[in-house]
């Protein structure tokens, strides 16, 4: 039996293939689901909750906007609409996908028959560069008046006023 040293050559090719073979293991543990089958918990998912999936409660948010919206215009800055539930509006705003701008969960009461939908700090996170809509669920302030029309201020992006029993959406659009 020889006493040398193996040479470093041998040693690299050692490491290299046990590097090789855990890799493989690795790749082999990870794809180890059927094919087609459902995400667990556990397991990330790039799938966005679409526009339709929002639910009528305070703070639902989703990346898009909800059927029955219909297109924006281009210029449009924000946008609200009444929703169901008198207590309940939706708020659009626009910006990244990735870092939507998310009104807090309910807008506070600025004036009879007029109410603030507030913002807190943008986070400090990479964006992408894209520009969509998003769509929130806002809460209106105790003694808001479902019968009676409603200024909505969306943050700086503008003012809209939803009419009394209305449910379409009323755009905030930019000013030249």
């Amino acid at each position: 039996m020889s006493t040398a040293p193996s040479s470093p050559r041998r040693r690299r090719r050692t490491v290299g293939g046990g590097l090789a073979l855990a890799t493989a293991a690795l790749l082999v543990a990870c794809a180890s689901g059927e094919p087609g089958a459902e995400p667990t918990a556990s397991e990330p998912t790039t799938d966005a909750p679409t526009a339709a999936a929002l639910d009528l409660v305070a703070g639902s948010t989703v990346v898009g906007l909800p059927d029955g919206f219909g297109p924006q215009p281009t210029d449009a800055q924000a946008g609200a609409a009444r929703s169901a539930d008198d207590t309940l509006i939706y708020v659009v705003t626009f910006g990244s996908s990735t870092c939507p701008a998310v009104p807090d969960d309910t807008a506070e009461q600025t004036g009879d028959g007029a109410v603030t939908v507030t913002f807190p700090e943008p986070g400090d996170g990479p964006c992408t560069m894209d520009y969509v809509p998003a769509t929130t669920v806002v809460a209106l302030p105790d003694g808001a008046d479902p019968a009676a029309d409603l200024d909505v201020t969306v943050g700086e992006s503008g003012t809209v006023t939803l009419p009394a029993g209305g449910d379409d959406v009323v755009w905030a659009l930019a000013t030249s």
